[in-house]
């Protein structure tokens, strides 16, 4: 009753054309089905390359430490106020000395010269007390007005505005010949007590408004 293989009775043969009598299941599908009805409920964890270093990548290296940096004045702060805190009126300029109030009692710089007016040049006070004023404040071995700190100067101006009152808007002229004046008897001021070491000798000689390390340093 049954037929051969290949005869019209095997039901292989009586198939349409095109298609297998048999839905043939791929391997791979195959494989998904059984293992997804075997598998357990728990969803299994995604497998994570690890990252892998290039085999010539040095390791990092940190950034050099870059140099501290000086502190930097605010730019708010005027030019005159750039000295160290240890000099005498650091804390202000000669125009803020100027508006202090009670300065009408002391004596008066105008170079017009009006009566009891003083003046350079002319009244000799100004000029001592320009030598007064640097004796009053050598905190260190400068010769030379080239040799003397730019903060020094200042400072030395600033002294000298607390012993004299003059109108704001000559300062720039009074500076001047402050400055001038203070070249010249800074010099001869040194040179003087250079002339008393050699006669009288280091001990003797030395300026009480000296320190023995600036005397030493002279």
């Amino acid at each position: 009753m049954f037929g051969e293989p290949g005869s019209r009775l095997d039901p292989a043969s009586s198939s349409p054309p095109g298609s297998s009598g048999q839905e043939t299941v791929p391997e791979t599908q195959y494989t998904q089905r059984v293992s997804g009805s075997t598998s357990s409920s728990t969803p299994s964890a995604p497998h994570v390359h690890s990252p892998m270093a290039h085999p010539t990548m040095p390791p990092p290296v940190p950034p050099p430490m870059a140099p501290p940096m000086a502190p930097q004045m605010p730019a708010d702060i005027h030019p005159d106020l750039m000295v160290p805190p240890s000099a005498p009126y650091s804390q202000y300029t000669v125009e803020d000395i100027l508006r202090v109030p009670g300065r009408k009692g002391l004596l008066v710089i105008d170079p017009d010269r009006p009566d009891e007016i003083l003046w350079f040049g002319v009244d000799g006070c100004l000029a001592s007390d320009v030598t007064e004023t640097i004796k009053g404040y050598f905190s260190m071995e400068h010769p030379s007005w080239s040799e003397a700190p730019h903060y020094v100067r200042k400072t030395w101006f600033t002294i000298y505005a607390q012993k004299y009152n003059w109108a704001l808007g000559i300062t720039e002229r009074v500076r001047k010949k402050f400055n001038a004046k203070a070249k010249v008897h800074l010099l001869d001021m040194v040179s003087n007590w250079k002339d008393g070491w050699i006669l009288k000798g280091y001990a003797r000689d030395k300026p009480a408004e000296l320190t023995t390390d600036v005397w030493d340093g002279l």
